[in-house]
């Protein structure tokens, strides 16, 4: 499965937010979902991929909030293991789904 041009639709129960894989550097998550509320929140961050077998990556960013973000994004299982600290310093790891939508068209 090629990952980088695609988006993905991630499912924590708390949560629904699509990632698109712009890059080996570079990924926009939208989260669609926040405690069974309805959002739209989207942010396009820098990104370190390191494929740890086919089809599973450790991705890690920071975002603008100042939030950081470590997973395990395992897309032959359709598993992600996520863990993230707040500005705040509160730490939070889940597991979740992940799923293919559509395929983008880069270039």
């Amino acid at each position: 499965m090629q990952i980088i041009g695609n988006e993905f639709l991630v499912e924590f129960g708390m949560a629904k937010a699509r990632l698109r894989i712009d890059s080996e550097t570079s990924l926009t998550f939208t989260i669609l979902e926040k405690d069974g509320s309805k959002v739209e929140i989207s942010e396009t961050v820098e990104t370190k991929m390191t494929e740890i077998r086919p089809q599973l990556f450790l991705v890690t960013w920071q975002e603008e909030s100042g939030t950081t973000v470590t997973q395990i994004q395992d897309y032959e299982n359709g598993e992600v293991y996520s863990n993230w600290t707040s500005p705040s310093g509160e730490f939070k790891n889940v597991k979740g789904t992940l799923k293919p939508l559509a395929h983008i068209q880069t270039g």
